[in-house]
C-alpha cells in the first residue's frame, strides 16, 4: 500500500482485517504523527526512506489517490511486474450492489450528493462515498446488495482495471491538475475511464459540450445533457423548464423546484435526473429531493453580511473554471475576489476577461499569489495580501457596501491548509470574528 492518506489507511486496515500481510509505505518519515485514523496492529510500516527491497514477495500494489504513478517504486512495480491498484479497484472487488459513478473537473461533488439526496427519498438507502468523504473501501456493505453513489477524481480512476459503473457520469472536462498530467489530453482520459468495462444495459451519462467520443469508451447507452440546447436523448434546459427527453417521450420539472441556484447547479440536477431514471427512481422523488437539497459546504455559502458587504465562502472552486463559473453569477464590478494556493499549473490567464467585468480587486495568497498577479495585471487592483487573515482585514478596510468577497481560490489548499475544508473554514471563522 503506497500513502498513508485516508484512502491508504482505510485500504490497509481493510485488508489486515482479513488475514493478509500488508505494508504501508509512504516518503514522509513523519507519517505516524499525521495518520487520518489508527493503523491495524497487523499493517507493517516503512516510512521515510525506503528501497525497491520494500517490494520482495509483494503481490499487489495499492495506490493512493495523491501518489502519482510517476513515482519510482510505482514505476518499479510496474517493471517487475506487480500489479497497481487504486483503492477504488480494490472496494470494487468486495463490493455487491449498483454503482453510479460521478467524475468531472467541476460539480461533481454537488451532483453526487444531489443523487444521493433523490435516492434517500426514494427510500433506496444509499452509500455515497469516495471522493466525496469516507473512502469506499471503509463504507462497503459487505452483508447485502445497496446502491453506491461514488465520486470519483482522475486520480482514483489512473488505476482501475476491472471495475465496473452501472451508471457513468462525466459532467465536465476542463484544464485542471495539470502539474500532475503531462497534457491535457492525458487528464481527459483519465476522466473517460469512468466508462471503462460498461456492458450494453448500462448507461453513460455526459455533458452535451463535450465532443469527445464516448462510444469508444462505453458500450452502454449514451443520454446528454445541456444547459444551452436540447438534445434527443437526455435532459436540457427550455426556458423556466427542466425537461428530460428520452425515446421520443418528455417529461418536465419547473427549474423554480431546484432549491440551489446558478447555471452550474441546472446541469448538475440535469446530470442527477438522468442518473436517478436510469436507477429506477420516478419523477416525484426527483422533484422532492430538488427542493430540499441545499447544496454542500464551502461551495457558494453566504457566511455573512457586515456593512452591506456580502462574505462567500467558494473554498471548493480549486480550479480557474471552478472560480469562473462563480463569478459569472455576480454582479459586474462589484467583486473582492481572493485567489491563490498550490498551483496546480492553472491557466490563470484566461480569467482575464471576467474578472476585468466583475472584479474590484483581487487578493492573492499563497504559492501561487505571484503568478497569479503577473497572469491578471491591468484587469483589476491586485493586493498581495500573503495569507487569508491579510486578505480578510484588507477586504473589511476596503470594500464597499453593496460588493461580494468571494472566496474562490482557483487553486489546491495544500500549501497553508489540510485540504479545502480547512480553508473554507478558517475563511469563515475569520470573517465571523470582523
Amino acid at each position: 500500500m503506497i500513502g498513508a492518506g485516508k484512502s491508504g489507511v482505510a485500504a490497509a486496515n481493510f485488508l489486515a482485517r482479513r488475514g493478509l500481510e500488508v505494508i504501508l509505505i509512504d516518503d514522509k518519515a513523519d507519517a505516524e504523527a499525521h495518520l487520518p485514523q489508527p493503523l491495524d496492529g497487523g499493517v507493517r510500516r516503512r516510512f521515510g526512506t525506503y528501497g525497491h527491497d520494500v517490494l520482495d514477495g509483494v503481490d499487489t500494489v495499492i495506490l493512493s489517490p495523491g501518489v502519482p504513478p510517476s513515482l519510482a517504486i510505482v514505476q518499479e512495480a510496474q517493471i517487475r511486474p506487480i500489479p497497481v491498484i487504486s483503492e477504488i479497484e480494490l472496494a470494487y472487488r468486495y463490493l455487491n450492489g449498483t454503482i453510479i459513478a460521478i467524475t468531472g473537473s467541476n460539480g461533481k461533488s454537488t451532483t453526487t450528493a444531489l443523487i444521493g439526496e433523490i435516492l434517500r427519498v426514494a427510500g433506496r438507502q444509499p452509500i455515497v462515498a469516495g471522493n466525496i468523504g469516507e473512502p469506499l473501501i471503509s463504507a462497503l456493505d459487505l452483508h447485502r446488495p445497496r446502491t453506491y453513489v461514488v465520486e470519483l477524481s482522475s486520480f482514483q480512476l489512473e488505476a482501475i482495471s476491472e471495475f465496473h459503473a452501472n451508471i457513468a457520469l462525466l459532467l465536465n472536462v476542463t484544464p485542471d491538475h495539470m502539474d500532475r498530467y503531462p497534457t491535457f489530453d492525458d487528464y481527459a482520459a483519465a476522466k473517460y475511464r469512468v466508462f471503462r468495462n460498461q456492458k450494453p444495459a448500462d448507461v453513460a451519462i455526459l455533458n452535451a459540450t463535450e465532443r469527445h467520443s464516448v462510444s469508444r469508451s462505453s458500450a452502454g447507452r449514451v443520454w446528454r445533457f445541456s444547459s444551452q440546447e436540447p438534445v434527443d436523448q437526455g435532459a436540457f434546459l427550455e426556458g423556466d423548464q427542466l425537461v428530460m427527453r428520452l425515446d421520443g417521450q418528455e417529461r418536465r420539472i419547473p427549474r423554480a423546484s431546484l432549491r440551489i441556484e446558478g447555471t452550474a447547479n441546472v446541469e448538475n440536477a440535469l446530470a442527477a435526473w438522468l442518473a436517478a431514471r436510469a436507477a429506477g427512481v420516478d419523477d416525484v422523488a426527483v422533484q422532492i429531493a430538488f427542493g430540499s437539497f441545499n447544496g454542500l459546504a464551502h461551495r457558494m455559502v453566504l457566511v455573512r453580511e457586515v456593512d452591506g458587504v456580502r462574505y462567500v465562502n467558494d473554498s471548493k472552486g480549486t480550479n480557474v473554471d471552478a472560480t469562473l463559473k462563480s463569478l459569472e453569477g455576480l454582479d459586474d464590478g462589484r467583486v473582492i475576489l481572493i485567489l491563490g494556493g498550490k498551483d496546480k499549473a492553472g491557466e490563470f490567464e484566461r480569467m482575464r476577461e471576467l474578472v476585468h467585468q466583475k472584479v474590484r480587486a483581487v487578493l492573492t495568497v499563497g504559492a501561487a499569489a505571484q503568478r497569479i498577479g503577473s497572469a491578471l495585471t491591468g484587469s483589476a487592483e491586485i493586493v498581495q495580501a500573503h495569507d487569508m487573515a491579510q486578505a480578510i482585514a484588507w477586504a473589511h478596510r476596503n470594500a464597499r457596501s453593496g460588493e461580494t468577497v468571494l472566496l474562490s481560490p482557483a487553486c489546491a489548499s495544500f500549501d497553508q491548509y489540510r485540504n479545502f475544508e480547512h480553508r473554507g473554514e478558517h475563511f469563515e471563522e475569520l470573517v465571523r470574528s470582523l
